[in-house]
């Protein structure tokens, strides 16, 4: 059973501030969390933004300041020892290969490899355009995204051709301190999706929407990595956990520990918690901390 907590939007409960997020993040891992991750995007087109909140619910407020993930991470693995840092889910494919390559390398070797990568390929289409990326054929794209990065993971010189990037004799070091990166792909659950995991990936990061069908998603995923003649017990499952609320409103935290241990019972390897959504002050971090570690320890 692991635990994680995700930083995202933490700083609200500093005034702002990001630097006590860090010290959270040093408290966090001396608590016993497992995992320490955040989330992407690198901007946003208003008009995309203002639909994506009335069709979707989009949580997050057009001036949220979304701090590019590699970057605070590796701040945050100068202030951890032990937990693994990712982010669920990085946008990777409005990053060129290389360039994403090197920055995971980097924060693995910054925090001498406790890095674990959620991958997706993201909703708007403005991402892309500003970054010169198509947007067409994502999905695909993430594959030879991920092959690419294992190449430059694993081999210097490397050399790789394929439909959207290629390279010969090419030197990209550091290399990783973890001879294979764990990586997650936060795609929706469905055989094609899954294949796509199984050929390349590590596990899967879901979207709290698809939890409804959660069990036999997950039964499915391991189905699917014995298919493609891996283990289905090393398939990673991180699941993203609302706090469960009661009749007024308020969060109970008896009831949203006992979610976890059943999500834990139908085959996640890490649930993750948001403190930023759970209604407490800074000064309750704490609290909430021990909170998760008695899940763990129940």
């Amino acid at each position: 059973m692991e635990i994680g907590v995700n930083v995202l939007g933490l700083e609200a409960l500093f005034d702002g501030e990001i630097r006590p997020v860090l010290d959270f993040a040093a408290r966090a891992d001396r608590a016993g969390v497992d995992l320490i991750c955040t989330g992407d995007h690198l901007g946003f087109n208003a008009d995309a933004h203002a639909r994506r909140v009335v069709e979707h619910n989009f949580l997050f407020p057009l001036d949220h300041p979304w701090y590019e993930p590699i970057s605070l991470l590796s701040s945050i693995a100068a202030v951890t020892e032990r937990a693994r840092l990712g982010v669920s889910v990085l946008i990777a494919t409005v990053r060129p290969a290389a360039l994403l390559a090197k920055q995971v390398a980097t924060l693995d070797s910054l925090s001498e490899g406790r890095t674990v990568m959620g991958f997706g390929v993201g909703w708007q289409e403005a991402e892309y355009t500003a970054t010169n990326m198509p947007f067409d054929a994502r999905f695909g794209r993430m594959e030879e995204t991920v092959a690419a990065c294992r190449e430059l993971w694993t081999n210097a010189p490397a050399n790789f051709k394929g439909r959207d990037f290629a390279f010969e004799n090419y030197h990209s070091l550091p290399l990783p301190i973890q001879p294979r990166v764990p990586v997650l792909f936060g795609f929706g659950p469905s055989q094609r999706n899954f294949d796509r995991i199984a050929r390349v990936a590590d596990g899967w990061t879901v979207n709290p929407t698809d939890l409804g069908t959660f069990s036999d998603s997950v039964t499915l995923l391991r189905n699917t990595f014995e298919a493609h003649d891996r283990d289905p017990d090393t398939a990673r499952v991180q699941v993203s956990a609302a706090p469960i609320r009661r009749d007024n409103g308020s969060v109970d935290l008896s009831a949203t520990a006992d979610k976890a241990r059943d999500w834990f019972d139908r085959g996640a390897s890490v649930v993750v918690f948001r403190p930023a959504v759970f209604d407490c002050a800074a000064e309750e971090l704490p609290e909430l901390l021990d909170w998760m570690s008695s899940i763990k320890e129940a």
